[in-house]
């Protein structure tokens, strides 16, 4: 098997280490050996090791001279094929070490964020990324609408970049996923409550503060919202929880590895965020045949189709009518459900992302 360094930024439970980790494992049969590095700073890491993948902790998320030797050393005395980023950090430094030692480089952007810089923290951001698009033999996008907004700021050219679209093994959802009533009681909520749903990182692009106070207009009383996750939003959250008077209906659940699992606990998956590449969380309630009601971005209409009844305008009112719709009606909500699983498990299949990237690897390599 060939040999391919995987550098990423985090080990968190999310959707760009969850992605990794799906390829080091399922490149392996198509002819691959991926090598991690990334820091141990989640519960993934110890994951990767569960599944046999080799993982190097290496602190990606700052330059440091010494990471970088570290990381050219490993790079050489492994004989890698090919470097493969993924993430800011982990970006830089794979088209360093993939320009020093000659090798091709592949980077994949998980989602395109630089809106909360400040102005010239954005232009430096932007600048950064232009030039390292120049030592970047394959730029991958996770979604055709996170490749025209690269493609728009000039973060690599329509020859570098390849469409790869994340995937989902349905099977292996559906076999792992708790039953309705497990779920339940695994996150301590009622089985008779009305429940909404997520799994995000709590960053403020994932607006979760809209989902709170969707939640809090909700009519139902009993209706209780669970957020598995965690970041730097979740102070705000639990406070915003208490003064809107509903801290008793939201449960932060923490961050659960294979988080996906408890999904069946939920009646509706929410996803508010303002921004994404291609969400994991998403894909995965789809594939369960979960009702999901969406914010109406780009890479939500991608996935749920332009024509879903589960898109939403960004907005409080939006998004609480829209729940509260779904979860009044149960047969409604099964046949969005219904739909979403068919469109999931046969247009973003893990078999269809690992070929993909595998391609990637060969055109690349030229192997």
């Amino acid at each position: 098997m060939e040999p391919v360094l995987e550098l990423i930024v985090s080990t968190q439970p999310g959707g760009g280490p969850q992605h990794v980790l799906a390829l080091a494992t399922g490149l392996r049969s198509r002819g691959w050996r991926p090598l991690v590095a990334g820091p141990r700073d989640g519960a993934l890491f110890d994951r990767f090791r569960e599944s046999d993948v080799e993982i190097v902790e290496a602190a990606t998320r700052r330059l440091s001279p010494l990471t970088l030797a570290r990381l050219t050393r490993l790079t050489r005395r492994s004989g890698v094929r090919a470097v493969h980023s993924h993430g800011k950090g982990a970006g830089l430094y794979g088209r360093f070490i993939a320009r020093r030692l000659g090798l091709p480089a592949v980077h994949t952007f998980h989602g395109i964020h630089y809106e909360g810089y400040s102005p010239p923290a954005r232009a430096a951001y932007l600048a950064l990324e232009r030039r390292l698009s120049r030592w970047t033999r394959v730029v991958v996008n996770v979604s055709r609408a996170q490749e025209a907004e690269g493609l728009a700021l000039g973060l690599f050219t329509r020859a570098q970049s390849r469409v790869v679209v994340n995937g989902v093994d349905g099977a292996r959802l559906g076999t792992t996923a708790l039953d309705r009533w497990d779920a339940r009681a695994a996150l301590g909520v009622g089985a008779a409550s009305a429940v909404v749903g997520c799994a995000a990182r709590f960053d403020p692009v994932k607006r979760l503060d809209l989902l709170v106070r969707a939640c809090a207009a909700l009519p139902d009383p009993a209706a209780r919202l669970v957020m598995i996750g965690r970041g730097p939003e979740e102070r705000g959250l639990r406070a915003l929880a208490a003064d809107l008077g509903v801290a008793s209906r939201v449960v932060f659940a923490g961050e659960i590895p294979d988080a996906a699992r408890l999904f069946p606990a939920f009646d509706v998956y929410a996803a508010p965020s303002a921004k994404e590449g291609m969400p994991l969380g998403v894909l995965e309630a789809m594939a369960l045949g979960l009702a999901v009601v969406a914010s109406d971005i780009p890479a939500h209409r991608e996935v749920l189709g332009p024509q879903s009844g589960g898109l939403v305008a960004g907005s409080v009112e939006a998004l609480a009518a829209a729940l509260g719709r779904v979860l009044a009606d149960a047969d409604g909500r099964g046949v969005l459900g219904s739909m979403n699983r068919t469109r999931a498990r046969s247009e973003f299949s893990l078999h269809g992302m690992l070929d993909g990237v595998a391609a990637v690897y060969r055109e690349a390599t030229g192997l």
